[in-house]
């Protein structure tokens, strides 16, 4: 990946970062228990896999572009 690229998908995942904490405390506001757990199971592997699969693919290329040095 070039450099460019790399840049503005680091952008395109902080981005994605801060919409994933709304829904986070969106689903902390849910009442019931066991439904607010199992969503927030489902959220934190979505985040797992993004940084895996996306962010830390691109930093290890180009550490300079690392969000949380």
């Amino acid at each position: 990946m070039d450099k460019s690229s790399a840049i503005a998908l680091i952008q395109m995942i902080i981005e994605l970062d801060d919409r994933l904490i709304n829904i986070e405390d969106q689903l902390r506001n849910i009442s019931d228990d066991n439904e607010k757990k199992n969503l927030l199971i489902v959220l934190g592997k979505i985040i797992a896999e993004i940084d895996a699969g996306l962010l830390r693919p691109v930093v290890r290329q180009y550490p300079d572009l690392n969000p949380d040095p």
